[in-house]
């Protein structure tokens, strides 16, 4: 059998993961990615996590093919070698840094050490155990009020800010100005990239480094910041209980991750065509 696929792109939270808690991938999910594998279809991620989160669960499911991490903008091979990353300006960085002491929302910087290349996180404050944080965030988070210190050794690869309201993209965008490119990733955090970056190019960019056609590229997502890979894939799953305008936007709807969504998508599009 020839496949119309040559590579499936998955979003982590919501869509191959629990959004609210840390838990193996679902086994009927597992089993479908083992048989898209076993195919030779590519199975990767394109994420909001960073790589430092992703590589249990790229171990998990035995893939090895890079990653777009960090909502776009780095382009990270399996084993963690940066293969392309976009950073927010220094002089942005260091605004952001100053007004976020004011700021009554968790904010979060994820940090790069210029010579390293150490990811380092930290946000300003905690409102909920750190264990909220470690999940959402990542396990080596930490607090500290003075985030512009960092900024002489480090770069900064992106920003979060905790905050439910529906506007809030809008808000934060508004807030970081025209040196940014920002949007909601996950119904408690809204993200902060570099401008023009997001999983659209990110996925652009795998394309090209893998000299993959989009038409041969299924992608699946949960949210509003998947649209952008949706645009520039052949073929695009939204989750069933992504937002109405993401199931809109998709070529076909999944069920819900309760309901094993991810497999489902595999089944419909991969293994069984």
């Amino acid at each position: 059998m020839t496949n119309r696929f040559d590579l499936v792109v998955l979003d982590l939270d919501g869509t191959l993961l629990d959004p609210e808690r840390e838990a193996p991938v679902r086994p009927a999910v597992k089993e479908a990615v083992r048989r898209a594998l076993q195919q030779g279809v590519g199975v990767t991620f394109a994420t909001g996590r960073t790589w430092d989160y992703a590589q249990t669960r790229i171990r998990e499911l035995g893939l090895s093919l890079p990653i777009v991490s960090s909502h776009g903008a780095t382009l990270v091979s399996a084993d963690g070698a940066i293969l392309h990353e976009d950073r927010l300006g220094d002089e942005l960085s260091r605004h952001l840094a100053r007004l976020s002491i004011q700021l009554s929302e968790v904010f979060c910087f994820y940090f790069r050490h210029r010579l390293s290349g150490q990811l380092v996180i930290r946000q300003n404050r905690a409102s909920q155990p750190m264990d909220v944080y470690h999940h959402l965030l990542g396990p080596q988070t930490q607090v500290d009020a003075d985030l512009h210190a960092y900024l002489d050794d480090h770069q900064v690869l992106k920003f979060v800010v905790f905050d439910e309201h529906p506007e809030a993209s809008h808000k934060w965008g508004q807030w970081a100005g025209p040196g940014a490119h920002v949007s909601r990733t996950h119904h408690l955090l809204v993200e902060g990239t570099a401008p023009g970056i997001d999983k659209g190019t990110g996925v652009q960019r795998l394309m090209g480094h893998l000299g993959l056609d989009p038409a041969r590229v299924l992608v699946v997502g949960d949210n509003y910041n998947d649209l952008p890979m949706f645009g520039v894939a052949g073929t695009s799953v939204a989750m069933g209980q992504a937002p109405l305008a993401v199931q809109q936007a998709a070529h076909w709807v999944a069920p819900s991750f309760e309901d094993d969504g991810v497999a489902a998508a595999l089944h419909h599009f991969v293994l069984e065509p």
